[in-house]
């Protein structure tokens, strides 16, 4: 039989001085960094990629309503306003 070994480090310092320590909400291990502090998920989970964050935006600039995108793409309107706010704003042509 095969056993595969996973050694995890910290996603802030990258020290492998790290102990598990509960779950949060959704039930994903919660894991301490004993070198800086650091508290969390080793392998947190990305909703949308990329490309589909791309895709939602390019709808949003063709003037979807935010309520229009929530309906197509399922992703809430607070989540598409903070997308909004970090791209940096595209120059008129």
């Amino acid at each position: 039989m095969i056993q595969e070994t996973r050694t995890y480090r910290c996603r802030r310092c990258g020290s492998g001085d790290i102990v598990k320590n509960g779950r949060n909400r959704y039930g994903n291990q919660q894991y301490h960094c004993k070198a800086c502090g650091a508290y969390g998920v080793l392998e947190p989970k990305v909703r949308y990629t990329e490309a589909q964050k791309e895709q939602i935006l390019r709808a949003y600039q063709e003037r979807v309503s935010l309520r229009g995108l929530h309906r197509l793409y399922g992703v809430s309107i607070g989540t598409v306003l903070r997308w909004i706010q970090k791209k940096p704003p595209l120059s008129p042509r």
